[in-house]
């Protein structure tokens, strides 16, 4: 019989399984994922409803508000049955190249990164923009607005946060050059360099070190990108290595 422990770690290796494969799944299924998720990890919300024009968040919240006063266990069981269903072999992918799942869980934010549904563009914000890696019209908005690159969104991250997350290393530059803050701490503590150690995204990590990213930042859980580097692939490591030469 599976014990409490047990279903705790099956739950973190599907949410983790989950992160590194995002685009593999529908919307919806993905939105139903994100509100056990959240209902697993802080309970019933009791969040505020998100403002008119904030869409994707609305969507989110109601998704979460909707399993009602469903308890932790329950969460953390319907979020492993829905990924089972939507994805059958995923235990088996679990620790194979297609799936890869870090051993570092570090980064939790972008557990659910890929939850939007499809808006019309119209209504779309600079944060839409950018998830869908859309340099041009981030671009665009900037040059109206240049403080919009540091602005927090629901989850409270910026843009650097999410291309970083995504591995768009195009948007990373593109952020950069409008003046992002590299070592912007999102509501978890985390820098985009733990977004992009997290998720092993080695171009990413190039341009982030090379635009001074610090590495000995520690996350609300104490957590540096130095420590996450250490459950790293070989290639992650090597750039450390190398930029830890060249600043020497």
């Amino acid at each position: 019989m599976a014990t409490t422990a047990d279903a705790e770690s099956n739950f973190q290796l599907a949410t983790d399984f989950v992160r590194l494969n995002t685009n593999k799944f529908e919307s919806n299924t993905l939105l139903a994922l994100y509100a056990r998720y959240k209902q697993a990890n802080e309970g019933p919300c009791d969040t505020p409803k998100p403002g008119f024009f904030d869409f994707q968040g609305k969507q989110k919240w109601e998704a979460w508000k909707g399993l009602g006063n469903m308890s932790r266990a329950q969460a953390r069981q319907g979020y492993v049955q829905l990924l089972s269903k939507a994805c059958p072999d995923w235990e088996e992918k679990v620790h194979s190249k297609e799936g890869k799942v870090s051993s570092s869980l570090g980064v939790s934010v972008s557990v659910m990164a890929n939850t939007e549904v499809a808006i019309d563009d119209e209504l779309k914000t600079i944060f839409d923009w950018c998830k869908e890696g859309n340099t041009k019209q981030v671009a665009k908005l900037l040059e109206q607005n240049k403080e919009m690159v540091d602005s927090k969104d629901s989850e409270g991250m910026v843009l650097l946060h999410w291309a970083a997350d995504r591995g768009d290393n195009d948007m990373v530059k593109t952020l950069l050059t409008y003046g992002a803050s590299v070592n912007i701490q999102d509501a978890d503590e985390q820098t985009a360099l733990h977004y992009a150690v997290g998720c092993e995204h080695c171009e990413v990590i190039h341009t982030l070190l090379a635009a001074k990213a610090k590495t000995d930042v520690p996350d609300k859980d104490g957590c540096t990108v130095l420590y996450l580097m250490q459950d790293s692939n070989s290639e992650v490591k090597q750039i450390f290595n190398n930029y830890e030469h060249t600043v020497t």
